[in-house]
């Protein structure tokens, strides 16, 4: 027989159309013959070629650049870092698999595990196998069985996260078993705190003999037959638009682990629970959303395929392609999709239906998945917002970008947070951001343009004079994310000298300004910007329960009269001044006064050794600070600070039910005034000094007159009710949906606000 010499790239193309074929089931052998070289590129060409220059569009698209160097920014050494893992084994009726699968998690060389073995009423053995290794690992095992079965595997993911209690989970499907180094390998990827979701290689083995029927790299070779040879860090936007939107490219949750769910709000929806085969698929949509998401094929996942899970089983049921037209449900809604991935999608369906089924046509596909049906939802979808911080660390202008993400997040935005790191992370403070909010930090602002640009963020909402100047500078000039800047009075600050060469650059590149007072524009109008467009919004906060904290916790009696001073310890904050003024109000009236301070920072460092007295008190940070309020008698905020504007812990003591006793600078006079009266007392500046013997006099009637006291404390329910964060929610999404609807090249994109869930408007 001839020798057939193929160039490389031929080469590669057949072993595409190769693999390909396999994956619609056309049968062949390779290496190829000369009659099926004729049959494939001449008989078959026009049913294949038009598929494998998608294949390798999407090919190159996604391989053509390695991001690891983009997101390569960890703080932390693998050997460092060892973040608590929670396991969840949701078992039903795998006893013949039970014991190779569990012992692959009791015997991972990552340690740092807790196993949560869920039982949904199995009626093999299972359950007392599950028993078997509980009994041999209890100090790190907990258990839950089901009496009835609960009908759902999603039921199931649920209450195991519900139990969990590590940083990180992973879903242990109790058929599967795994390499010794799973855990190991995966646990790398989350030193990088955007990283939302790492998985590895899957082998599909058969149900008995375990023999090897497929792997990861044949089962996604229509998407990319190289990319998954090697690692990879990648945004969920990319993988989205270059393959997820096409294929679930996860499709074995037993072989990834992702952050802790938290309060996702899928997690709550009946419709997703009861889903059959693409649940899983919209789940890691939901996750990794503004996040990244990470794979090795350096360990094994083993993925047992049963009857129930075979392709021509699977792809037989109209539910199979109703759930499609869910997931690219999702995508319109949650992501900035191409048109060019969901017809690649529907192709792929097609070819599914017209191989496993004898019934297609136009009419019956179309009554299971149609496209055009579903169109409409991505003009309802909301922009990929990008919440950029100076530093997690105390201070309102820091925390206010954390609450307003948690709330963008928990209204349906996709939400990633930017760290810039210019300070060092304060625990409290990074516990404060919801842990399904991607927290991205880059070792350059140089790459910032890059990445916003990979990331698809399409709004970057900036809180900071030095990074509203940085993101101005290294934002692409052709960029389709836009700046919006919150002043927060900072520019007020700011010598002229550097304003001069700061606002210039902002007003090239800001889309819009909020500003809290209308002092907040003065260096502006002085510059020649046109504050017209300029948006005020009065700060708010979310609304969460209190538990005040027990007196005899913090060494304090419970008939003293308790004021809690809550800010960044900064000389410009008052802290000395504050304890200068108690000290004077003990002695003028006698009463037993005690301060609590809260906050850190160089004044904390330098008064706490030196002021012995017992009654005043350093806490350093707390992040539940309306608890401390809710524990004190008055609020107090004696602040010189030039930029004070309208500060959160005012806020924060209000919703404590707390009247304040405060500087009069910035809008604080009017945050305090309702209709009543005062929700609290101010005190003038005297040349920009803070006039203690004035103050310990206020002190001192509020420790003495109790109704003094009582008529101010009246009025604080209406003072909070002015400081609503479902108004101040509102009026950020009129700004970002006004700035993105400007740039937004989809039908009639964020037309208006609204609060839709795709997964409830379709029936499966």
């Amino acid at each position: 027989m001839k020798n057939y010499i193929f160039h490389d790239s031929i080469r590669r193309q057949i072993r595409n159309i190769y693999l390909f074929a396999r994956s619609i089931s056309i049968k062949i052998v390779y290496p190829i013959s000369p009659k099926l070289h004729e049959l494939i590129f001449v008989k078959l060409a026009p049913f294949l070629k038009k598929k494998l220059l998608q294949s390798l569009l999407f090919s190159s698209d996604l391989s053509s650049s390695d991001s690891k160097e983009l997101y390569q920014n960890n703080h932390k050494s693998a050997e460092d870092f060892q973040p608590k893992v929670s396991v969840i084994v949701p078992s039903y009726n795998h006893a013949d698999f039970l014991r190779q699968r569990l012992s692959s998690i009791y015997q991972q060389r990552y340690s740092n595990i807790e196993v949560i073995l869920l039982d949904d009423a199995s009626t093999d053995e299972s359950r007392e196998i599950l028993e078997e290794y509980r009994s041999h690992y209890p100090q790190i095992t907990k258990y839950t069985f089901n009496e009835k079965n609960s009908g759902s595997a999603f039921k199931q993911w649920q209450r195991g996260f519900e139990m969990a209690t590590g940083d990180l989970v992973w879903v242990a499907e109790s058929d599967d078993y795994c390499s010794e180094n799973f855990l190991e390998e995966l646990i790398k990827c989350f030193t990088n705190q955007a990283v939302m979701l790492a998985y590895c290689r899957s082998i599909f083995v058969e149900r008995t003999s375990a023999k090897q029927v497929w792997s990861l790299e044949e089962y996604l070779t229509e998407i990319d037959a190289h990319l998954w040879h090697k690692p990879f860090v990648r945004s969920a936007h990319h993988l989205v638009n270059r393959a997820w939107a096409i294929k679930n490219i996860v499709p074995n949750v037993s072989s990834a682990v992702f952050r802790h769910p938290g309060k996702l709000e899928l997690l709550d929806n009946g419709v997703w629970k009861q889903m059959r085969i693409c649940g899983d698929w919209i789940f890691y949509l939901h996750l990794v959303r503004g996040g990244l998401v990470a794979y090795t094929p350096k360990a094994t996942n083993y993925y047992r395929l049963h009857e129930n899970n075979t392709s021509r089983n699977t792809y037989s049921s109209d539910i199979y392609y109703h759930e499609h037209e869910l997931v690219a449900k999702e995508l319109l809604s949650l992501y900035r999709v191409d048109q060019n991935a969901f017809e690649h999608q529907q192709q792929v369906l097609q070819s599914q239906w017209r191989t496993f089924r004898t019934d297609y046509s136009e009419v019956s596909f179309g009554n299971c998945y149609s496209f055009e049906r579903i169109r409409p939802l991505a003009a309802s979808r909301k922009p990929n917002v990008l919440m950029a911080s100076f530093a997690l660390t105390a201070g309102g202008g820091e925390a206010f970008p954390i609450k307003l993400a948690n709330m963008l997040k928990a209204t349906g935005y996709g939400v990633t947070f930017l760290n810039c790191e210019r300070a060092p992370t304060e625990a409290g403070m990074r516990s404060m951001l919801r842990k399904d909010i991607p927290l991205l930090e880059v070792d350059s602002l140089e790459k910032l343009g890059t990445v916003f640009e990979d990331m698809g963020i399409e709004i970057i909402h900036s809180h900071h004079g030095w990074v509203d100047a940085n993101i101005c500078h290294f934002l692409k000039p052709d960029s389709n994310a836009k700046l919006i800047v919150t002043t927060h009075g900072m520019y007020e600050t700011v010598p002229p000298v550097e304003l001069a060469q700061v606002l210039p650059l902002l007003k090239k590149r800001v889309s819009k300004f909020v500003y809290l007072s209308n002092k907040n524009l003065a260096p502006f109008i002085s510059h020649g910007f046109d504050t017209d467009g300029f948006v005020r919004i009065d700060n708010a906060v979310d609304i969460s329960p209190i538990m005040p904290v027990p007196r005899s916790e913090l060494g304090v009696p419970e008939d003293a009269f308790l004021i809690c001073v809550v800010s960044r310890a900064i000389p410009e904050k008052g802290w000395q001044e504050g304890i200068e003024a108690v000290k004077l109000a003990r002695k003028i009236g006698g009463k037993d006064i005690h301060l609590l301070l809260i906050g850190a920072g160089p004044e904390y460092d330098r008064l706490r050794p030196v002021v012995k007295d017992s009654f005043i008190h350093f806490l350093g940070f707390r992040p539940n600070t309306r608890d401390y309020f809710a524990t004190s008698d008055l609020g107090f905020l004696p602040s010189r600070f030039t930029g004070e504007s309208f500060p959160l812990v005012l806020i924060e003591c209000l919703h404590s039910n707390r009247p304040m006793l405060a500087s009069n600078v910035g809008e604080i006079k009017n945050m305090l005034t309702t209709g009543k009266g005062t929700a609290g007392a101010v005190f003038n500046l005297e040349d920009q000094n803070i006039p203690i013997a004035g103050v310990a006099e206020i002190i001192a009637a509020y420790a003495e007159k109790t109704d003094f006291y009582l008529n101010h404390l009246q009025c604080v329910p209406e003072a909070a009710r002015k400081f609503d964060p479902a108004i101040m929610l509102r009026r950020y999404e009129k700004v970002y949906l006004e700035v993105f609807k400007g740039t937004s090249d989809s039908e009639g994109n964020a037309a208006e606000v609204e609060k839709r869930d795709p997964l409830l408007e379709i029936s499966t």
